[in-house]
């Protein structure tokens, strides 16, 4: 996985100058924090050799080294809709669990593929795919 170095340059109107340092922490931060929770940087940063927050009235800006170009693929599963609904008696789909499949952007062949799992009260469907990063 390649990675490169991402700089983030936020442009606001006047900034008191006395909250420049924490601003400026603060969106770095939430920026770095919201990177590692989709998997493009990893949490082991050290903040003054990968991460540089700088901050001026105008503008706040992040700069971090080492951010993947890609976030690794990832697992979803879709709740779709109770079995009860979605399937027949003699267990063929219902034309309202193909109406969410088309929504979903599933084939109504994916409909053997769907895993039954009990939710509270009643058995649903649910579709398992993987998102790519």
């Amino acid at each position: 996985m390649t990675t490169k170095n991402l700089l983030v340059e936020l442009f606001v109107e006047e900034l008191p100058p006395k909250a420049l340092r924490k601003l400026g922490q603060s969106f770095g931060g939430d920026l770095h924090w919201a990177l590692n929770r989709v998997g493009l940087v990893g949490v082991d940063i050290v903040l003054d050799q990968n991460i540089k927050f700088f901050a001026s009235p105008r503008r706040l800006a992040v700069w971090i080294k080492d951010v993947a170009s890609s976030a690794p693929d990832r697992p979803v599963s879709i709740k779709l809709m109770p079995v009860a609904v979605g399937l027949t008696a003699s267990g063929d789909p219902t034309p309202a669990l193909l109406k969410k499949l088309a929504i979903v952007g599933v084939d109504a062949s994916a409909v053997r593929n769907l895993k039954r799992q009990m939710d509270g009260k009643a058995e649903v469907l649910f579709f398992d795919s993987v998102v790519s990063g």
